[in-house]
């Protein structure tokens, strides 16, 4: 289990060069994959950017510390009963194959906001937490609920989340043929293939995207085809775009 930051978004190195060489801003990918969870996906599987999303979500919740699940005694008698019948129209509608999935999520969004509005009566819950002093991230109600039923908060989750998406461990991965189940980093690659459209195309078209990643990246395999344990690839990866992410970032310094 990993110990993870509660209190603030901290995020790792990996992530942010990650996310910077292909033309993304953090707070966008960090909207865009709480705005695509979906509390359906907790119960049903597809090959979607929601299915992805959620599940990166639920594989954050079990790379964390172990809490104590404690019952909601906030809620009255009456409140709990309406909250158990929200819950199981949730699994009837997920397992409802006469619906398609969207259908299934849109309608399990709306009873979702339900049992929010119902478990979060008399909890202080915030709507959204700061990137930093100027760039607020809006948390979905279906996020929201999550948090709470799991006990963990949001920065708490997105910040175990950040720690699964990593170029160097990706390419290191799939040049020794190591793929692993990794959910996070499958809804980052969908984004690099145009969904979200919240790259910069401008950096995209730009001669250092295209001579220090593009051009780059593509002799990583054979340049250090001589590392073949997977943690030793993985370092020679990271360290690589590590420089070439300095190199576009700080154009003017001699690094020969």
């Amino acid at each position: 289990m990993t110990k993870i930051e509660t209190a603030f978004i901290d995020v790792p190195r990996d992530f942010k060069v990650s996310c910077e060489l292909v033309g993304i801003a953090v707070p966008d990918f960090l909207q865009l994959i709480i705005n695509h969870f979906s509390y359906a996906h907790i119960h049903m599987h597809d090959t979607s950017e929601y299915d992805m999303a959620t599940k990166a979500f639920l594989e954050a919740d079990r790379s964390l510390v172990e809490k104590e699940v404690k019952p909601a005694k906030h809620l009255s008698t009456d409140q709990q009963e309406r909250f158990l019948k929200l819950f199981q129209q949730v699994l009837k509608t997920t397992m409802n194959r006469n619906y398609s999935f969207s259908a299934r999520r849109n309608k399990v969004k709306v009873l979702a906001g339900k049992m929010l509005e119902i478990y979060a009566k008399g909890l202080d819950v915030k709507r959204v937490i700061y990137y930093d002093e100027e760039t607020k991230i809006n948390l979905s109600s279906e996020f929201l609920l999550m948090s709470l039923i799991y006990h963990r908060t949001p920065t708490e989750l997105l910040n175990a989340m950040m720690k699964r998406v990593s170029y160097a461990e990706f390419f290191a991965r799939y040049h020794l043929k190591q793929e692993e189940h990794n959910p996070a980093m499958s809804f980052f690659i969908r984004v690099l293939d145009g969904y979200g459209n919240i790259q910069d195309s401008t950096y995209l078209s730009s001669v250092p995207f295209k001579e220090f990643f593009l051009w780059d990246t593509q002799e990583f395999r054979t340049r250090y085809f001589f590392y073949r344990n997977l943690e030793d690839r993985i370092d020679a990866y990271r360290e690589r775009l590590e420089e070439n992410y300095q190199r576009i970032n700080k154009p003017t310094f001699d690094y020969d």
